[in-house]
């Protein structure tokens, strides 16, 4: 079984101080970073996520990115908050976090990890216009992978709002 794609939507690189690598971004590609630039993630009540099943809180990550002719370049710089940026941050220090795909059919990207040994996603997260989730597949692939998916997902956030429990199913 596979992964169900081979185009990378976006590689994510953790960062201590955004400012400075936007600009060393932009310096060294010649370009400046999908607007609105810099900016936070919106909080739980907007794009509720869950990590290891608890409601998680990351309006204090700091994102930008910058378009490539072939992919997109995440930078994200953790907040006070715990979550899996902050951790991987703390532990591994700047540099790549995770290699993000959009894939048609998510539970069938998930099975591909699980053939490989990688454990459950622990991390899963939703905006109006689609689903992620987060798999660590280090000892696997050498780096933790976001599977997406493009979804209208405004039914499911009033939904896992109402009940946080209910985002278990998609796990």
């Amino acid at each position: 079984m596979s992964l169900g794609t081979t185009k990378l939507c976006h590689a994510a690189i953790l960062v201590k101080d955004i400012e400075k690598a936007v600009e060393n971004w932009s310096k060294f590609l010649g370009i400046a970073p999908i607007p609105p630039g810099i900016r936070t993630i919106p909080p739980h009540s907007e794009v509720p996520a869950f990590t290891d099943g608890e409601s998680s809180d990351y309006s204090d990550v700091k994102l930008a990115a910058f378009q490539l002719d072939n992919v997109v370049i995440e930078l994200a710089q953790p907040g006070k908050n715990a979550g899996p940026w902050k951790d991987k941050l703390d532990r591994d220090g700047e540099g790549l976090q995770h290699l993000s795909f959009i894939v048609p059919d998510r539970r069938k990207a998930q099975d591909a990890l699980t053939e490989l040994g990688a454990p459950a996603a622990y991390h899963i997260g939703y905006w109006p216009g689609g689903t992620y989730a987060f798999t660590d597949a280090v000892d696997q692939l050498g780096v933790e992978i976001n599977i997406k998916t493009d979804d209208d997902n405004r039914e499911k956030i009033k939904k896992v709002l109402a009940d946080p429990d209910s985002h278990k199913a998609d796990l």
